[in-house]
């Protein structure tokens, strides 16, 4: 890869120091920084209209941006080295999350975080297309309020079935009498996965930590799943289900769970109960599950494809990837900023895409990550500021003054 660094003068150096890295860690990028001023051709010929724009050349393939950051500068490579973004199509029609919604509940903080990532999304109702589209990476259903049409299914059994890629949000149900969504729960179970009828409760304590109570389960340990390598940071679900690899699979289908919640969680099948009174407890003859309990998994399966396509070594090969959750909300504008969402949520797409390389070089941005605390610790830090440690700063000054004398 040939990438020019066409630079302001007095920011040279900065140009040297951001490069020296992407050098370091590919030994097949070589960069040449240009003075415009001094080379105007060569400034017309690469098409420059401002400073500080990179040129990366690739196989006959040319990407442009305008940015020094790491995040702009890797999706730059991304680009050039695919040559193609991949397209993310948000279902819509049932309830789902709208990815260009700025309310509580909406997703376009998730959506502006996907665009950064070199991704485009798009909405689909399937309802109307009667397919998912040819141009389609990922398809994500968002915590839809109501099930999916036969049509709708069978157009996601026929995507799945040429090698597709599918994040299903299944949220448990929140009202008494919400109408169940039993067709997109029924695909769960064909890729092997079994969506339980249970909100799950987590008494650790760790949702205090974030500002949360009980009904918003943090998960701080993960399973070994690509999804979550080298993954540390908490997550949390706001009013999750179960979603539980089915043990020995489904015709071939086999299931890793990918999301545990913590040995003082369970899996309460009152639903009704909890959502009425808001008070529940662990009673295993009602059928309410121990923790630690999955609430996400992931499942792959080889596809051969009906014509052979021509060798390309370095496309992957095809498979279908389906990912299942049992929460849509920790990806919503409320809890994007909670530690790890945001992360965990593009962590699942860049797999899906197979595009495994986005989970390990992901930047991490300067963002909203909030620290609440109780009013206790709140009237600790004030004394803490306002006089204690003034105070020991003076009594020292005191301390040394009388020495002196």
């Amino acid at each position: 890869m040939e990438v020019l660094v066409f630079y302001k003068p007095e920011e040279l150096q900065a140009w040297h120091d951001r490069m020296r890295e992407y050098e370091y860690a590919a030994k097949k990028v070589t960069t040449t920084y240009i003075d415009p001023d001094k080379k105007p051709a060569l400034a017309r010929q690469n098409q420059i209209q401002q400073y500080n724009t990179v040129v990366f050349n690739y196989k006959g393939r040319t990407e442009r941006i305008t940015s020094n950051s790491e995040q702009d500068l890797t999706n730059g490579i991304i680009k050039v080295v695919t040559g193609q973004t991949k397209k993310v199509y948000f279902t819509q029609g049932h309830g789902e999350k709208d990815f260009g919604s700025s309310e509580r509940d909406g997703y376009n903080g998730i959506g502006g975080a996907l665009g950064r990532e070199n991704y485009t999304t798009e909405k689909v109702v399937l309802a109307q297309t009667g397919s998912v589209p040819d141009d389609a990476t990922v398809v994500v259903v968002a915590g839809p309020k109501t099930d999916f049409f036969p049509q709708e299914i069978d157009a996601l059994k026929k995507y799945l079935a040429n090698a597709g890629k599918l994040l299903l949000e299944i949220d448990p149900p929140d009202k008494p009498d919400s109408p169940p969504v039993s067709s997109l729960i029924a695909l769960a179970h064909d890729w092997g996965m079994e969506a339980g009828n249970n909100v799950v409760v987590d008494i650790s304590g760790m949702g205090r930590l974030i500002g949360t109570d009980a009904s918003v389960p943090v998960v701080a340990t993960y399973p070994s799943h690509p999804i979550t390598q080298r993954f540390s940071l908490l997550t949390a679900f706001p009013l999750t289900r179960s979603v539980e690899p089915i043990s020995g699979g489904v015709e071939g289908h086999i299931a890793q769970p990918v999301l545990q919640t913590s040995g003082r969680s369970w899996a309460e099948a009152d639903i009704k109960g909890l959502l009425t009174s808001g008070q529940v407890a662990f009673d295993e003859s009602k059928g309410d599950k121990k923790g630690p309990i999955t609430i996400a998994s992931a499942v792959t399966a080889a596809v051969t494809p009906a014509e052979p396509a021509k060798p390309d070594k370095d496309a992957p090969k095809p498979e279908t990837r389906v990912v299942v959750v049992g929460d849509s909300d920790f990806a919503s504008n409320a809890t994007l900023q909670i530690q790890g969402n945001r992360d965990l949520f593009l962590n699942i797409v860049g797999w899906l895409s197979q595009q495994e390389n986005l989970i390990s070089i992901r930047p991490k941005e300067a963002d909203d990550r909030r620290l609440t605390l109780t009013s206790a610790q709140q009237t600790n830090i004030m004394w803490l500021s306002l006089l204690i440690i003034p105070g020991l700063i003076f009594g020292t000054g005191v301390y040394s003054w009388w020495r002196r004398r």
